[in-house]
């Protein structure tokens, strides 16, 4: 209990949990999506893209991942400087260059990859063909994980608001300043988080998208027909 208190309570230590459930999630996302493009390696494949595809959109979570986890910790550094118990300035500079190397080479890697492989995507006609489908089960792992990461941010954030206006029931360890400190956090995990989920449900068909308005699911008739 005290392990998981201690979670609650303090940014760097909510950062590491949330780290780790993002690398579980990818693993097994990872996992999930090999096992996709495995299962379809019997369909044919006449224009030969599909390994290709596999390969890019398969760079391209990881980078997108590792470069988003570098956002977090420059966000993370800057917000420490307002708790109680700072960091020294260059620590701060560290983790910040640290945290900028990450998002400059993994972000301009992914945005590579991601491009090339909506290119390759994009040059088949077929919705069913072999490339669409693994840019979609690309979009679905990174919407499984945004989801992942919302939820739970969710959930912290609004202990941590309960900590806030009543330090003393909910047992804050640190000053109001500090808990700010890490709402502030968690509130640009969130933003973050929703911001990488709306770019990739943008890859799917509106009508199969999880927050689709007014669209009715395809039937498989009309998809045969396509």
């Amino acid at each position: 209990m005290s392990l998981i208190s201690s979670g609650i309570l303090g940014s760097s230590v909510i950062f590491i949990v949330i780290v780790f459930l993002l690398l579980i999630a990818s693993a097994g996302s990872i996992m999930t999506y090999v096992i996709i493009v495995i299962a379809n390696r019997a369909d044919p494949d006449p224009s030969g893209k599909r390994p290709m595809a596999a390969y890019l959109f398969g760079g391209s979570f990881l980078l997108l991942w590792i470069a988003y986890v570098g956002s977090i910790i420059i966000v993370e550094a800057l917000v420490n400087l307002m708790r109680s118990n700072a960091p020294s300035t260059n620590t701060v500079a560290r983790m910040v260059v640290v945290g900028f190397l990450m998002v400059l080479v993994s972000g301009g890697a992914h945005v590579i990859h991601r491009q090339r492989g909506l290119a390759l995507s994009d040059s088949e006609a077929d919705p069913s063909s072999p490339t669409k489908r693994v840019m979609r089960s690309y979009a679905a792992a990174v919407s499984f994980i945004s989801v992942l990461i919302t939820l739970i941010s969710a959930m912290v954030l609004g202990y941590l608001i309960f900590q806030l206006v009543a330090p003393g029931v909910f047992g804050a360890s640190g000053s109001r300043v500090d808990t700010l400190s890490s709402i502030i956090v968690l509130v640009y995990i969130i933003g973050a988080t929703a911001f990488v989920f709306l770019t990739h449900q943008a890859l799917a068909p509106a009508a199969l998208r999880l927050l689709a308005r007014g669209t009715s699911m395809p039937s498989a008739a009309a998809h045969v027909e396509e």
